[in-house]
């Protein structure tokens, strides 16, 4: 299996010079064939390739002089990534892409041409930076330097590795998400909400009060956008450690099935009233940790319908209610006086659909045999 690591490294000023010389060239260039590529769509209605584009860099190079001291394979490297994304989007699979701006994420990308020893990374000659966290010992794929909004710089690359597959309990694990509790499981375990935004949320109204009251492209302005930055990098840092936790703590409890709900988190982000709230909470990004977690370990993640009325269905009796606002949070079934905590009686039934979508998947495979 694949296996990503990202770690901080820390560039001196000379080392800081260099990663902010060849962010901006890369940027540049992306910047620059986007324009390309957009006009040239608009006024032809043909697109320009990658290897146009690289012919067109070389002759680039040589008219922008300082483009010449920059290194030539990161350059080509945001070609590729700007060819991905206008391919992707005529794909439907992406947005339009956009152009970079120097106060947002800026990155570089090097296929070869670096390397470990110790605690740095050889990125170019004479550029050994430090780093803090764990990292490939070798060199295997491509490094990826980026710079955050915060300021802080980071490397990021993939690693291949075989992994031992624990022993799995023949059962399914269902999981329930919300707000209030985070996740409920079948088994009873429920795991609240940390609210890590809301807890910041008097930082962060003091920190974007201080940066209306600047000016535009004053140093001011640019120390209070860096410190309303890092305020919400804090936040997120809180909120994936966090997230991490529990779906390590989920996973580790070695079911060979665990099932959740197909959530559309991006249609329901547009309730005005409760997008801060989902967005806080993070559904999406847990439900993924969750997913290749458990594909790490061995197991499978089923998906049941999002439309599956799993909480006003007992599951006792498999009785459905008309009716069950958000409000309640303990009902009782009419037809057999059962008692259900909503949370834990859906994760419950999100558990027994699975295992009957599992039986319907099963019947079918031996049909199909059969013929």
């Amino acid at each position: 299996m694949k296996v990503g690591y990202k770690v901080k490294i820390y560039p001196n000023k000379k080392q800081e010079q260099f990663l902010l010389q060849q962010v901006g060239a890369c940027r540049y260039v992306y910047n620059y064939f986007l324009n390309l590529k957009k006009t040239t769509y608009l006024e032809t209605g043909k697109n320009i390739t990658y290897n146009q584009m690289s012919k067109e860099l070389t002759k680039l190079r040589k008219d922008v002089e300082w483009l010449k001291e920059m290194q030539f394979v990161p350059l080509q490297q945001s070609l590729r990534s700007l060819d991905v994304s206008f391919n992707s989007f005529f794909r439907k699979k992406s947005k339009f892409p956009v152009f970079h701006k120097k106060s947002g994420k800026n990155s570089f990308r090097k296929v070869y041409g670096w390397s470990i020893e110790g605690n740095k990374i050889n990125i170019a000659k004479n550029v050994s930076v430090r780093f803090r966290g764990k990292f490939p010992e070798f060199r295997q794929t491509t490094l990826t330097i980026s710079k955050d909004s915060a300021g802080n710089w980071w490397a990021s690359t993939i690693e291949e590795q075989t992994r031992k597959q624990p022993k799995l309990k023949n059962k399914v694990l269902g999981i329930d998400v919300g707000i209030e509790t985070l996740a409920t499981l079948s088994d009873g375990t429920k795991y609240q909400n940390i609210n890590t935004l809301k807890k910041h949320k008097v930082k962060l109204r003091k920190a974007h009060q201080n940066l209306s009251r600047t000016q535009k492209d004053s140093k001011r302005r640019e120390k209070a956008r860096i410190k309303l930055a890092k305020i919400y990098q804090k936040v997120g840092f809180i909120r994936q450690n966090y997230l991490h936790h529990i779906s390590k703590a989920i996973v580790s409890k070695n079911h060979a099935i665990i099932a959740t709900e197909d959530l559309s988190v991006i249609n329901m982000m547009k309730n005005k009233k409760l997008s801060k709230a989902i967005s806080d909470v993070s559904w999406g990004e847990l439900l993924r940790q969750i997913t290749y977690k458990q594909i790490w370990n061995g197991g499978k993640v089923v998906k049941v319908n999002r439309f599956f009325p799993s909480s006003k269905t007992c599951s006792k009796c498999n009785f459905i209610v008309d009716k069950l606002p958000l409000s309640v949070r303990n009902w009782d079934c009419p037809k057999c006086e059962a008692k259900h905590d909503r949370d834990i009686n859906a994760s419950i039934m999100i558990a027994k659909q699975a295992r009957e979508l599992l039986d319907v998947e099963k019947r079918t495979e031996g049909l199909a045999i059969g013929k």
